[in-house]
């Protein structure tokens, strides 16, 4: 069944036009990415959607009856408003429907009408039928899911962040509970365990969804197909993210395929008409002229084939200095409070060559106070933080900041990295600051701008070593592809905090999870990550299955599972140092090219370390089992 319909729409801002008769359905029940480059018209489409836009041509049709709950804004609430009150009030007809309930109750105790008694009777069947005795595990389950807690909840909801107030907002989307769900950027102030949660909602919603997001994992995980608005028209693909990605690359090399070789007709056929002409005039042949003149009328016919566009990219790499050292990071002992909150307690961790360290947590774990005491922005309350001598890193904040925000972007590149105006704009061009983009000041550029501009200087100085936190968080999906394929020929260490799982994918080889001032190693990708957490889970949730054994038998149990995480963890340190060697004897390997003796030893020796990890391997694998 149909339940939104775009046809021929379009859209004007001023002289400005924004939808060029776009034209797509969804279907009852569908979950539809909705894509494209900032001012494309995705918000523009939503606003339409929700009744707070008209068209200016075209029409729009949402199934008749249909609710559409959009996420895009913070409504107006009374000053004394909760964040509890806030979410209170997706159940405003309920609520509305138990006070009617309670005054029949009063009225009834001294004259139980008939009327009284069916109108009663009415409302209370009302009221069960659309959950009106589960709303409170429901707004629990919400709260649980988004992570907002007791304290939080309890919170004036004007004193509350720009975060918090759009997570007490989606929770309240949710529990309202449309028939259409619009969510624009839905997964910005979410942590990874709240995405997961909203994931596996979306997955049961009965309703449909159209979600704008530069969240490519959520993407991929969540949605039926993609929409992307390509100058003002609707492009469609079926399929997820990586779909979309895959067959956007097909049709682009298809048509500059049918392009190219249109051109190539058509050139033929005016050099064959050119000729005709010449032999036409030579030879004074009417005739000769007339043909060809049906094949220029020929050519006129043809309907052309559009050169296909790509977006313009971002072509630069970091600069980067081989580092030397094996130990790039050393941590000790790293203690840090704020008042009466431990953030890290007592933290050991060593980062060493080669290792691109994802740290995970959940929001006020300690992720960003840990990369700015490693970059030197704070100082911790107890121990100590090595960095190896040879090593030059470049830190990018998750909050980008400028010394001078009154300078223009092309001041701000000149001094920063010595550089004439002329090789500046240059420059400053690769990063999508054209022409007069290049005069704005630095203080107003979006969070956007300023990562990019902050990554332009990052990259033209020689680094071993980049610290980022958030790196994605203010990119579109462009630059966030860019920022990888900058990333993926960077040959230094990697340690950075993100909640784009798709990011941590393509370059962790290593998860460090912060969990009450401690961390917890992961080797591996976040697929890896979550296999292993899934195991953990599994594991601790097993002694709940049966919760009548006897104390004696629950003493045992813990205490072999005590012994087998000490054993675990044990197992884990050893095969992690040496996959390390096993990666410095690679690199020796390529620079001993020519000495055989060397290179028999070498292969000899990892051929050894190789059979004991395999062995370290299965024996991890036989404790979880």
């Amino acid at each position: 069944m149909l339940d939104i319909a775009f046809e021929s729409v379009e859209k004007y801002y001023g002289a400005n036009q924004v939808l060029k008769g776009l034209t797509f359905d969804v279907n009852q029940g569908e979950v539809v990415g909705l894509l494209g480059k900032n001012g494309a018209g995705k918000t523009t489409l939503f606003r339409i959607l929700a009744g707070r836009e008209s068209v200016d041509a075209g029409r729009t049709m949402i199934r008749k009856g249909a609710v559409v709950g959009l996420l895009d804004q913070i409504p107006d609430f009374p000053a004394s408003y909760t964040a509890h009150d806030v979410l209170d009030s997706a159940f405003a007809d309920l609520w509305s429907i138990l006070r009617e309930m309670a005054e029949l109750e009063e009225m009834m105790a001294t004259n139980a009408s008939d009327v009284a008694l069916r109108r009663y009777g009415e409302l209370q069947q009302n009221y069960e039928s659309r959950g009106g005795y589960g709303i409170q595990d429901a707004i629990s389950r919400v709260c649980n899911g988004l992570k907002i807690d007791d304290t939080m909840a309890k919170k004036r909801f004007y004193v509350l962040s720009g975060g918090e107030q759009t997570r007490v907002m989606l929770g309240k989307l949710i529990l309202e509970d449309p028939d259409v769900l619009l969510l624009d950027e839905p997964t910005n102030h979410l942590d990874l365990q709240s995405i997961e949660w909203l994931e596996e909602y979306l997955k049961v919603y009965k309703g449909t969804s159209i979600i704008i997001s530069h969240d490519r994992y959520f993407l991929d995980k969540v949605v039926d197909r993609i929409v992307e608005i390509v100058d003002g028209k609707a492009e469609l693909y079926a399929g997820n993210y990586s779909y979309f990605v895959r067959e956007k690359q097909a049709r682009y090399e298809s048509q500059l395929e049918r392009y190219e070789r249109q051109q190539k007709e058509i050139k033929r056929l005016e050099e064959a008409a050119k000729r005709m002409h010449d032999w036409a005039q030579r030879a004074d042949n009417e005739s000769m002229h007339k043909r060809a003149f049906n094949i220029e009328k020929r050519i006129e016919r043809i309907e052309k084939i559009d050169k296909p566009k790509k977006e313009q990219t971002i072509s630069t790499r970091f600069s980067e200095k081989d580092s030397g050292s094996k130990d790039v990071i050393d941590i000790q002992g790293l203690s840090k409070r704020y008042g009466q909150k431990v953030v890290l307690d007592g933290l050991n961790m060593q980062v060493q060559r080669d290792d691109r360290v994802a740290i995970l947590g959940a929001n006020g774990s300690g992720k960003s106070t840990l990369l700015n005491i490693i970059a030197g922005e704070e100082e911790p309350d107890t121990g100590v933080v090595k960095i190896g001598p040879s090593i030059r890193f470049a830190y990018l904040p998750q909050i980008v900041n400028y010394a001078e925000p009154q300078r223009s972007v092309l001041e701000t590149v000149m001094q920063t990295l010595g550089l004439p105006e002329g090789m500046a704009r240059n420059l400053l061009a690769k990063y999508k600051f054209p022409k007069d983009n290049v005069f704005k000041t630095v203080g107003i550029l979006s969070g956007g701008e300023k990562s990019r501009l902050q990554l332009c200087l990052m990259m033209e100085n020689d680094v071993s070593m980049l610290l980022l936190d958030e790196p994605t968080n203010h990119l579109d999906i462009d630059s966030r592809e860019w920022l990888e394929s900058a990333l993926e020929d960077f040959g230094g260490v990697l340690v950075f905090v993100s909640h784009d799982r798709y990011f941590i994918n393509k370059f962790g080889n290593r998860v460090v999870e912060l969990v009450n001032g401690r961390i917890r190693e992961y080797g591996g990708n976040y697929e890896y990550y979550k296999e292993r957490k899934a195991l953990e889970l599994q594991t601790s949730s097993d002694p709940v299955k049966a919760p009548m054994k006897k104390q004696q038998h629950g003493k045992q149990v813990s205490e072999t599972a005590s012994r087998s995480k000490r054993k675990q963890d044990e197992l884990e340190t050893r095969i992690h140092e040496l996959e390390g060697t096993i990666k410095d004897i690679n690199r020796e390997l390529e620079e001993l090219a020519d000495d055989y003796e060397a290179l028999q030893k070498l292969y000899e020796e990892r051929v050894s370390i190789e059979g004991e990890l395999e062995r370290l391997y299965d024996e991890w694998a036989d404790l979880w089992s």
